[in-house]
């Protein structure tokens, strides 16, 4: 499929590959250095006014991206965990810079005598204690850190990622240096403590009336533009904004046609008589199937196949039958009487421990050697040499496991011997010395080869939903015409709205950061002039709202303007009508029957709370009720779910104490663990940081 398309588009790959080249000679003639573009271009943003290149951040991304290879031992990275590595690169890289200046302005360091015992002296960093913790003892080991380190000598490329890690610690400790300054200069003053002790133990009650702004209907309030307008400019400040996108698209997905379903049953069909005759067929398989050969046995299970398969003779053929979206043949390779399940125990080891697999050989056939002589040492051997934290632990023991649940030498080593064997096998994980401990059941096994190939949609299939994305896109001119075609067509209108510039991820879409990146440079209301491509969907895409990072004009904000306008009006009416039953009166019961609402009690109101029982988030309330004497009457008060007036009808005092130390450590251990967050992001702000990684991916 994929070599067809380059077919097909041959003519336009070499015409790009010449214009590339003769880009590439007029550079060279243009910029000896063979680098340099055009303005700013290489610089992908600025923190505290220091340029960031493009060069050196994509050189932290690789380091990063290898780093993540050998750390979960992987040979490549999938595009959406590049994404995520990318953007915590670019967050450690403005952490360091805007973190770092505090701290080289401070003279805030990490010396070479503090790096020595963070690493094997008496106070080791918690990031050492963790990567050489014995799994058996759970205890730290420094002596396994000292051996580690006189090793790094003879291995470039770990000795290169140490000091990666040992630069990466000395950074948490002077940020640790530096937070612990902050935490320092808080303090918690006794009146500042004596107020949260009263604040959180005073109890009102409170006799209130509420007249809700639900209650009447938006649509009688009438706003004007000029109150929109004074609104909007009063409260500026809470119209500011990211820059922002939101979009309209029709996804065309790509879906296997009956001419592609065809086309794999007629391959499979074909293959048949091959399969049957084949003398490998781990061979057969790799060549043929889309999943290699997997050598299991299985016993008789639930699947609708098994009553077919356990019925033919060996070297019998199934198929082809379609399941999980792909044409399969089956065929019974051999067959034998197997026990049902196994337990075992072993001892693992390890080539990376021992040094080279040659030397964990040595080391596990000498391990044999002991047991073979005196099995009684199996269990103390195991929880000493095993390189299996889980099973070490327990002697080896590994307990009943069905075929099929173990790595294949191992699996074969335990299910075809037989109970007492004790035998030494190697797999993927390194030498395992195994004791076969029990075997229970018996039944018959089939070891069953499968070649499957998934139906897919091919060249012809493709050609023809492009070709369709391709037409809905010339067909568009205008909004309506955007508008009349999908619904001439029936086609699904999705959403995509407050996309960010940096954003990779739209739901349902496969790597959409290049309509992403075009939204960026469209203006509202256009629509794209090329059909974007995420894996096996087309997609046609239109700019519904541009919003650009300060102050939303008042148009963007036009309704959230009107929801508060009304409200302050309906705030207004309610303010003037509970004023009037306010006057005169001494008891609430009064003013709540002239305002014909319900007189509302509520008890254990505090200052520290942020909410009124049975009235929800209501910090105006709480204040008034905190201020009033008891049985003082309030002004009418403008709240969250309406004007309220109350009178505090009760009053429970704090216990009285002279002992305030809880209330300090309390309000220390709050301002304390906001100290690291909070600072972060007041300097970050402070920082101005230009951010144009968009620009560039």
């Amino acid at each position: 499929m994929v070599i067809g398309k380059i077919r097909e588009r041959s003519t336009l790959l070499l015409v790009l590959i010449g214009g590339a080249l003769a880009l590439f000679v007029l550079s060279d003639l243009l910029n000896s250095a063979g680098f340099i573009r055009m303005g700013r271009q290489t610089q992908i943003g600025e923190i505290g006014g220091e340029p960031i290149e493009g060069q050196d951040f994509e050189r932290q991304v690789n380091d990063a991206i290898e780093n993540y290879k050998l750390n979960f031992n992987s040979t490549t990275v999938d595009a959406n965990t590049q994404d995520q590595i990318r953007e915590q690169t670019w967050n450690q890289l403005v952490r360091n810079s805007v973190m770092g200046g505090q701290m080289d302005e401070l003279g805030i360091l990490v010396t070479a005598d503090e790096l020595f015992d963070m690493v094997q002296g008496n106070r080791p960093h918690a990031q050492v204690v963790r990567a050489f913790t014995n799994p058996q003892t759970q205890q730290f080991d420094q002596q396994q850190v000292i051996a580690f380190l006189k090793g790094l000598e003879s291995d470039p490329d770990r000795k290169s990622r140490w000091l990666a890690f040992e630069r990466d610690i000395q950074r948490l400790r002077r940020e640790e240096k530096y937070s612990t300054l902050v935490k320092k200069g808080l303090y918690v003053t006794s009146i500042m403590a004596k107020a949260d002790h009263v604040a959180r133990n005073t109890n009102y009650t409170a006799s209130m009336v509420v007249k809700r702004y639900a209650t009447v209907s938006d649509s009688t309030i009438a706003v004007s533009d000029a109150e929109l307008n004074e609104y909007y400019n009063k409260n500026i400040k809470k119209y500011e904004q990211e820059a922002s996108r939101d979009l309209e698209y029709v996804a065309f997905k790509v879906v296997a046609s009956q001419e592609d379903n065809e086309k794999v049953l007629n391959w499979a069909n074909g293959l048949v008589e091959e399969f049957k005759t084949t003398d490998n067929d781990t061979v057969f398989v790799n060549r043929n199937s889309d999943k290699r050969y997997n050598a299991m046995w299985a016993g008789k299970g639930k699947a609708q196949t098994d009553s077919i398969l356990f019925s033919m003779p060996k070297g019998s053929v199934y198929g082809p039958y379609f399941e999980n979206g792909a044409y399969q043949l089956a065929k019974v390779v051999d067959i034998k009487s197997a026990p049902d399940s196994v337990k075992a125990r072993h001892i693992l080891i390890t080539p990376s421990k021992a040094g080279d697999p040659g030397k964990a050989k040595a080391k596990a056939d000498s391990i044999l050697a002991v047991v073979k002589a005196d099995r009684k040492k199996f269990e103390e051997l195991a929880k000493t040499l095993s390189e299996d934290p889980g099973s070490g632990a327990k002697g080896g023991d590994l307990g009943y496991f069905a075929e099929g649940m173990m790595v294949p030498p191992f699996n074969d080593a335990c299910f075809n011997g037989k109970k007492g064997d004790l035998v030494l096998v190697e797999s993927q994980f390194g030498q395992h010395i195994i004791e076969v401990m029990d075997q229970k059941g018996r039944s018959e096994k089939r070891l069953i080869a499968r070649v499957e190939r998934a139906v897919e949609a091919g060249n012809k299939t493709y050609q023809a939903m492009f070709g369709e994305a391709d037409a809905f896109m010339r067909g568009i001119s205008t909004d309506e015409s955007w508008e009349a075609l999908i619904t001439e067509k029936g086609y699904n209108k999705r959403m995509a709205s407050n996309l960010k510039e940096n954003d990779r991820v739209v739901a349902g879409l496969e790597s959409p950061r290049e309509m992403i990146r075009w939204a960026f440079g469209a203006e509202k209301g256009t629509a794209s002039n090329k059909v974007f491509e995420f894996g096996n969907t087309f997609v046609v895409a239109k700019v519904t709202a541009v919003r650009e990072k300060g102050t939303a004009p008042l148009d963007d904000v036009r309704e959230q303007v009107t929801a508060a306008v009304r409200l302050d009006k309906k705030a207004a009416q309610f303010t003037e009508a509970i004023a009037a039953a306010l006057n005169g009166a001494t008891e609430m019961q009064a003013v709540a029957d002239k305002l014909n609402e319900p007189l509302e009690v509520r008890e254990g109101i505090q200052f520290a709370a942020v909410a009124v029982p049975g009235f929800g988030r209501e910090p105006s309330v709480i204040g008034t009720i905190a201020a009033l004497k008891a049985g003082q009457i309030s002004k009418p008060i403008k709240g969250e779910q309406g004007v309220y007036a109350l009178q505090v009808t009760g009053v429970i005092d704090a216990p009285a104490t002279d002992n305030f130390d809880a209330n300090k450590q309390n309000l220390a251990n709050t301002y304390i663990s906001r100290v690291d967050y909070e600072v972060y992001e007041a300097l970050k702000k402070k920082a101005d940081i230009v951010d144009n990684r968009s620009k560039f991916n």
